[in-house]
């Protein structure tokens, strides 16, 4: 049984909404000393959580998950209230600041790209993809996807997940306010409770642009994060849809009775122009309104972007 007594050096490293992260090493008697030099430990409590975050679904989501671009868990246990989920130490995020060349770049869209088909044959939202979630080993990868506490995960799941009929959430009426800011799907930014595993890919098209963009594509340039003012961010950005040029946001709560200003569409190569043609071509797949037309995951991986990977292409 595992114990926080097989950690040593345990040092502050991060801290979420509902989690804090501490970095540490395996005592030389742990299972995971000879593997790894260092660990984090995911401390929460699961009753001062807000849905639909849970750490127990999380541990347990990670127990089933297997693929080698999800974070693994290496082990999960109690300490008094707090439940503590022990994880590799991968040093880098996937954002601006870390400097990566062209094909380690296609490489690391690649991987994520795969985790995230992955997740997605399983029927798995994962629900908050955004660069701080995406972790690199070292700036020539590999990548790994991470912090599963706000998945959605269906209720005729094959996982085995025993806490799954106590936390469950109707595929017709899931949670809206998920994600991150600038990274949301616009369908979340309506309230709209039927959306699917399509949010993922609006926001992994969110951290692609990003890569060339600098900054998140749809910074709105103010301090309000407000769902009106990321809507108008979108809307200057990729054109203000109407229910012809959208379909689905004729069943979005107010939206034909909301006027909005007029913006027409940016290109992709104007929006991001140091970005290569392939590279475009994935991000114009992902972000589109109609989420039915957004490139699936699986799809994505047979895109010419993905064969520069290894290969310089700037």
């Amino acid at each position: 049984m595992d114990s926080i007594h097989n950690y040593t050096d345990i040092d502050f490293h991060a801290e979420g909404a509902f989690s804090t992260i501490y970095r540490c090493r395996p005592v030389p008697t742990s299972p995971f000393s000879s593997s790894y030099s260092e660990v984090v430990l995911k401390v929460s409590n699961p009753t001062s959580q807000r849905a639909p975050h849970s750490p127990i679904r999380e541990s347990e989501l990670l127990q089933n998950l297997r693929h080698k671009h999800v974070i693994p868990l290496l082990s999960a246990f109690y300490d008094d209230s707090d439940l503590v989920l022990v994880m590799p130490y991968v040093p880098l995020h996937f954002t601006g600041d870390v400097v990566i060349d062209s094909a380690t770049r296609a490489t690391v869209v690649r991987d994520i790209t795969s985790a995230i088909a992955f997740l997605h044959s399983q029927r798995l939202i994962h629900r908050d993809i955004k660069p701080q979630n995406i972790l690199l080993a070292s700036k020539s990868g590999p990548a790994y996807l991470s912090d599963f506490g706000t998945a959605w995960v269906p209720t005729t799941t094959k996982l085995l997940l025993k806490h799954l009929q106590t936390d469950v959430e109707p595929v017709n009426a899931k949670v809206t306010d998920v994600g991150t800011g600038p990274y949301r799907a616009p369908e979340l930014l309506f309230g709209y409770p039927e959306y699917s595993e399509s949010i993922d890919l609006w926001s992994w098209g969110c951290v692609i642009a990003e890569l060339w963009h600098g900054r998140p594509v749809f910074d709105d340039d103010s301090s309000e994060s407000s769902e009106i003012s990321l809507v108008n961010a979108i809307f200057r950005k990729l054109g203000t849809p109407d229910v012809q040029t959208w379909p689905e946001a004729e069943a979005f709560p107010g939206f034909v009775h909301i006027h909005f200003v007029r913006y027409p569409p940016q290109p992709f190569e104007q929006l991001l122009p140091d970005a290569p043609p392939e590279a475009i071509e994935v991000i114009a797949g992902l972000l589109r309104y109609e989420s039915g037309q957004r490139t699936a995951a699986e799809k994505l991986l047979h895109m010419k972007y993905f064969s520069f990977a290894g290969n310089n292409i700037e």
